[in-house]
């Protein structure tokens, strides 16, 4: 983008003396007034206005055409406008080589990633920055310039707003994945200010999330089900839920789709909230190499919908406040 250069100067006027003749009298001389002295004007110089940086160009990376992927895209290239391009990946692995290939030599310092496939396309950049999310497991960060933000819900918000909805919940089980430490500590942090004891049981595969959630002791008053896909199939889902809701356990899960197999209500990622983070990385490591702050850039808020008719089953009025929140209103 071309810069503007402003040339400042300063006008000066020129200022006339006119000599006023007084008119002859007879046998006497005719006198000439002085003209009066005139003090220059000292005008200081006009400094220069300085020219705000040139944005940087930043290239939004999508994995696929997925709906959440496309929103935070959109959010993002709307923000920035004309300094923001979007590409999404096709599949296709000599196309998208090619595409690669491109970002790699282009000018572009900044690259956001969107999904797995994006980060594991561009990870390897050393002179880019790398600010990627909708990850849910972290291990991929390998360097001072590549950072993420959370696509996880706020488990701070979660406990407040299950607290609200089940006072006298005491104890929560979440059976995940690996490399989901710093998040889970954060989790159970959350949990404890809410009065709630949140047990964390790690497996590798679905047939050990199906072990572990019906190992669950009976004081156990609910399960969160985080979206981790190395651990979870459709089958082990739904018995995982339809086991936990023929014992009254409360379960909170990932998506709308699944209230009907028996969630008492869902969380998902806020992407608004996603896509600032995002922005917001962005501004503070412009024209930087490392990205400053922590690997992970928290989100403090989610979106959530409560099933209705499993909170009668349960016997739990919803709150006035939530009743916004009941699925399907």
């Amino acid at each position: 983008m071309k810069k503007k250069v402003f040339h400042f100067g300063i006008l000066f006027s020129m200022l006339g003396l006119l000599s006023a003749c007084a008119p002859s009298v007879k046998d006497k001389p005719v006198v000439i007034k002085a003209p009066p002295v005139i003090t220059p004007v000292v005008v200081d110089k006009v400094k220069p206005v300085p020219l705000e940086p040139e944005q940087q160009e930043v290239l939004v990376l999508l994995s696929s055409s997925a709906s959440a992927f496309q929103q935070i895209g959109k959010y993002i290239t709307k923000e920035l406008g004309e300094h923001a391009v979007q590409i999404t990946l096709s599949g296709l692995p000599a196309q998208d080589q090619a595409v690669i290939r491109d970002i790699q030599n282009s000018s572009t310092t900044q690259v956001v990633a969107v999904g797995s496939k994006a980060l594991d396309a561009v990870k390897s950049f050393k002179d880019k920055q790398i600010i990627y999310t909708q990850i849910l497991h972290h291990d991929k960060t390998l360097a001072k310039n590549i950072k993420g933000v959370s696509s996880l819900p706020s488990p701070e918000k979660l406990f407040k707003d299950w607290k609200k909805l089940s006072p006298t919940l005491k104890k929560v089980a979440v059976v995940a994945g690996n490399n989901l430490d710093p998040y889970l500590k954060r989790a159970k942090k959350a949990a404890r200010l809410q009065g709630i004891e949140l047990i964390v049981g790690r497996v590798n595969s679905d047939k050990g999330f199906v072990y572990k959630s019906k190992k669950l002791k009976s004081d156990v008053g609910g399960q969160w089900i985080l979206p981790d896909n190395r651990i979870l199939s459709g089958k082990s889902l739904k018995e995982v839920m339809a086991y936990a809701s023929r014992r009254g356990r409360q379960i909170v899960v990932f998506s709308p789709n699944l209230l009907s197999f028996g969630g008492f209500f869902y969380v998902t990622p806020d992407l608004e909230a996603v896509s600032k983070g995002v922005l917001k990385r962005l501004a503070e490591s412009a024209g930087k190499h490392a990205i400053p702050g922590d690997n992970v850039l928290p989100i403090m808020s989610h979106t959530m919908g409560i099933n209705q008719n499993i909170a009668k089953q349960l016997n739990l009025p919803i709150p006035q406040e939530y009743r916004t929140y009941i699925n399907g209103k």
